[in-house]
């Protein structure tokens, strides 16, 4: 196993999708790993010995999140779709009929106004673009009184019900008991990769809930540290501008800068390096010295995986889209919008178009995509506003 191999596998093992040297549960995760791979007692102590010694080991853990949602909902989702091996492709099983009604969501509504669903004779739109809405004066009384409300039972097979998120109950409530052309329609979506609400049915027009209430179009999209081919990518990227830095003096600038915490001009920085090594002959190298051999295998599994580039911006711009694209593809999908709400019932609806990404020219720009401490972010004003 590869110094990159090992790091990806230990943050992938990690309980925030990334490890923390301060953590005493990840150091362990690292010890397991050392010992599977039939390191002598010796050498694992003295390893985790210089790695607990190391100074700004905890820099991962510190505050810079701005942007993130004030919930604890979307970290305990993460912690149980990372807890669950991803399964075997299996046949895709027949769609069950549509019953029109969310049983769960209903019940909890009920729960909350003594066994009745208050009913909305507002209208409210929902269409294939991105826009704006407001609830109404007389709605947003309820509105409120949703906005917290979660499961606390659990599913028949008493394992725990994912978390819903601030917000989603509301968003529910409002436009499947209304007088919407939605009502009666929506569906939940929670679960693995599957966005918080269906407005049209089981399966149609997903829409991801987040409670942000910030109309810049700041927004996080969660870890990524699932994505394991892109986060190998991106480890491998910014390797190779560390290693870099360690020969031309300036590594004190990378670190804070890593697979798990950049900016898109950050990560344009760090293919200028990639294209210095591509363009070397590494093969003819790895002779003398077999340590460029690993290189050249790294830097061919990044264009693989990426694609044809041939300048640096070229190359980021690439690993941008990937990065997000895969993202979205999942949550809420392609056609479907992100919907971001606040409390006083201000919701903007993005509507995540898939020929909008693929043309947006400047997601390197500033703020407009990248990562904090492991979450991927985005902004989304610019791409689908």
């Amino acid at each position: 196993m590869t110094l990159d191999e090992l790091l990806l596998e230990w943050s992938y093992r990690s309980e925030k999708g990334y490890p923390r040297v301060g953590s005493p549960s990840d150091v362990s995760i690292l010890k397991k790993i050392l010992v599977e791979l039939k390191l002598s007692e010796e050498d694992i102590s003295s390893i985790i010995d210089e790695l607990e010694d190391e100074p700004g080991g905890d820099d991962l853990t510190s505050p810079g999140t701005d942007g993130m949602e004030d919930s604890d909902i979307e970290d305990k989702k993460e912690k149980q779709v990372r807890s669950t091996p991803e399964p075997e492709p299996e046949p895709e099983p027949e769609p069950e009929p549509e019953t029109n009604t969310l049983t769960e969501y209903d019940e909890l509504i009920k729960s909350v106004f003594n066994g009745n669903i208050p009913k909305s004779k507002n209208t409210y739109k929902f269409s294939k673009l991105t826009f704006d809405e407001q609830v109404k004066p007389d709605d947003l009384e309820v509105w409120k009184k949703l906005w917290t409300v979660k499961p606390k039972k659990k599913t028949g097979d008493q394992t725990e019900t994912l978390g819903v998120g601030k917000g989603e109950l509301s968003l529910y409530w409002l436009y499947n008991h209304s007088q919407s052309p939605t009502a009666g329609k929506l569906a939940e979506g929670r679960g693995d990769d599957a966005p918080d609400l269906w407005f049209n049915g089981s399966g149609t027009d997903g829409v991801e809930v987040k409670a942000y209430g910030k109309p810049n179009g700041v927004i996080d999209l969660g870890r990524f540290g699932k994505f394991r081919d892109n986060l190998k990518i991106l480890n491998l990227v910014f390797g190779i501008k560390g290693l870099s830095s360690i020969f031309d003096g300036t590594i004190k600038d990378q670190k804070q800068i890593n697979a798990l915490s950049w900016s898109g001009s950050d990560l344009l920085n760090a293919f200028e390096d990639v294209i210095i090594f591509s363009n070397v002959d590494l093969e003819q190298l790895s002779d003398p010295f077999p340590i460029f051999e690993r290189f050249d295998k790294n830097i061919k599994f990044i264009e693989s995986s990426l694609g044809e580039f041939k300048t640096a911006k070229e190359g980021a711009k690439l690993m941008a889209k990937k990065f997000v694209g895969d993202k979205l593809a999942l949550k809420p999908g392609y056609g479907g919008h992100l919907a971001d709400m606040s409390i006083n019932g201000f919701i903007r609806f993005w509507h995540i178009d898939k020929s909008k990404f693929d043309s947006y020219d400047d997601i390197l720009g500033k703020a407009t995509i990248g990562a904090s401490q492991g979450a991927m972010k985005m902004h989304f004003n610019k791409i689908f506003g």
